[in-house]
């Protein structure tokens, strides 16, 4: 194997992969990226079994000449190194050569490196081939998706399945449901294609597809019963789903309000941050008070001192009502919304609440208040 490339395409497409790469295995191999190199392109391919990257990088794009080929061939290097070097190479073409399958050399005009080859034949067998059962969907909505419910998965494994965001489409509907018990996202799509599917994707999985995603190209989705494929341009990445049964959530979300409350985003994200500030609690408990006349959040320490925050442009329907919930899980929720203006919906100061945008039905975030004894 020996090849001509561009610094700045390789390295793009190194960090990609590098993704999917864990030094934390005892492994040799799942530290590596594989190198695969053919007469049409370079296919580079990094996995830790649990999720696999792959991006192909064409010899030619449009008019750029982005590989010379000068021989075909495999092998895996260490994902550290050879991103490193690649990175720190001043020059904007570099070659590789691969010399008697245990050694790659890596040269410019200034520079010269040999790296040690990992044996290309332990690499695992990925499959990255799709059938006929996808769906299509627009980058930008697929981000959006995930974004608006990620954040609510779980980061603890006691419950693995609460670590991922579970998709399910039924016909041309797709909802995205996480939760951690203490908050939940959920997240309704209207699809071109149709297809009955019920996966959990972990959420790690979804992150490394966000970042995939750079505009509103296509999204090619194939899910399968252990796994699923993304296909963003040149790129595709296998991910696991998570084994088990995603609880039923549907429950969970209120149909009836007594109290609500409609302001602007930016005041209540701004007053439950200054007013969370003297909170000694772990999860930065905060309170709301509501009624007519007034709306204000609080927090009080002992320890430090109390602050109070009032909002000026509200509207507000209903009785007074005092409830109290982390400063963190609001203020996450309410940034997913995406919207200038919120409406938050109580029924009870001991009941979960829920905070949408007025504009859009398709996303609801729903948190559960916290018993405090201010």
């Amino acid at each position: 194997m020996r090849f001509i490339i561009s610094r700045d395409v390789l390295e793009s497409s190194l960090n990609i992969v590098s993704k999917a790469v864990t030094n934390k295995t005892p492994i040799a191999v799942l530290t590596g990226i594989k190198f695969d190199l053919t007469e049409e392109g370079l296919n580079l391919t990094g996995s830790d079994t649990d999720l696999s990257i792959s991006t192909f990088i064409p010899v030619e794009t449009n008019t750029s000449q982005n590989i010379t080929v000068f021989s075909t061939g495999s092998c895996v290097l260490n994902a550290k190194y050879i991103t490193e070097i690649v990175k720190k190479i001043d020059s904007d073409r570099i070659e590789l050569e691969l010399i008697d399958s245990t050694l790659v050399k890596i040269t410019d005009q200034k520079s010269n490196f040999s790296l040690n080859s990992i044996n290309v034949a332990d690499f695992p067998f990925i499959d990255f081939n799709f059938d006929k059962n996808v769906i299509v969907m627009k980058g930008d909505l697929l981000k959006q998706v995930i974004s608006q419910t990620i954040f609510a998965t779980s980061i603890k494994e006691t419950r693995p399945i609460l670590t991922g965001v579970n998709f399910k489409i039924d016909g041309n509907v797709l909802e995205a449901v996480a939760t951690d018990t203490y908050r939940l996202a959920k997240k309704k799509v209207v699809l071109g294609d149709s297809a009955y599917v019920n996966v959990t994707i972990p959420n790690k999985s979804l992150s490394e597809v966000s970042k995939i995603i750079s505009g509103n190209e296509e999204v090619t989705i194939n899910f399968f019963d252990k796994k699923v494929l993304f296909k963003v341009g040149d790129t595709i990445v296998s991910t696991r789903v998570i084994n088990g049964v995603y609880p039923d959530t549907t429950r969970l979300i209120p149909e009836n309000f007594d109290y609500k409350l409609t302001t602007l985003t930016t005041d209540i994200v701004s007053a439950v941050d200054r007013a969370s500030l003297l909170s000694t609690d772990g999860n930065n408990i905060v309170k709301l008070s509501m009624n007519l006349d007034k709306i204000e959040l609080s927090s009080r320490s002992q320890e430090i001192g109390s602050v109070v925050e009032k909002i000026s442009n509200y509207d507000y329907k209903g009785n007074k009502l005092d409830i109290s919930f982390s400063a963190q899980y609001i203020q996450d929720a309410i940034k997913a919304i995406g919207s200038n203006e919120v409406e938050l919906s109580f029924t009870s100061e001991m009941k979960p609440f829920i905070i949408k945008n007025k504009e859009d039905n398709t996303v609801v975030q729903l948190v559960l208040p916290v018993r405090t004894y201010q």
